[in-house]
């Protein structure tokens, strides 16, 4: 079988209104269009085959932690940096808490991204890994499956 995408991505949220009105502006900028606003509980956006849900599920006061059972951060794909500059300027138009500006990391050859966090506490990354830095995973990868690294 081969790997065809995630079918939709839920996040499940304490601040609702607040989530509501960070995530429309961030979907909304990275092309996604609402197919479901101003339900009490849930809302949602797409992009082709791709959607993204918010549910108002958590309890009230309730804050994300990297380090429980569950979703570590969201990192979006960028086709350049300068769609991660531009992600980066728009979350600080929006008064996102940036945790780092857009930026080269050590993870692979030119990686390059912006992390910051929704008004739960949820890191989200946008993030651009150029042909060298997927030469380099597909390396590791194959040093995985068949030893050669070659």
């Amino acid at each position: 079988m081969d790997f065809h995408g995630f079918g939709h991505l839920c996040l499940v949220v304490s601040d609702y209104d607040a989530c509501v009105a960070f995530y429309d502006q961030v979907m909304r900028h990275l092309g996604m269009k609402p197919y479901i606003i101003g339900h009490p509980i849930f809302c949602g956006w797409f992009a082709g085959e791709y959607m993204f849900v918010i549910s108002h599920s958590a309890q009230a006061g309730d804050r994300f932690s990297q380090w429980r059972v569950g979703l570590h951060h969201l990192s979006f794909r960028a086709t350049s940096r300068g769609e991660v500059d531009a992600f980066g300027a728009m979350l600080k138009q929006i008064g996102a808490r940036i945790i780092h500006p857009p930026e080269l990391g050590p993870f692979w050859p030119g990686y390059y991204s912006v992390l910051c966090e929704d008004p739960d506490g949820t890191r989200i990354e946008m993030n651009y890994l150029p042909k060298e830095g997927w030469d380099a995973v597909a390396a590791a990868s194959k040093t995985i499956t068949d030893g050669s690294g070659d």
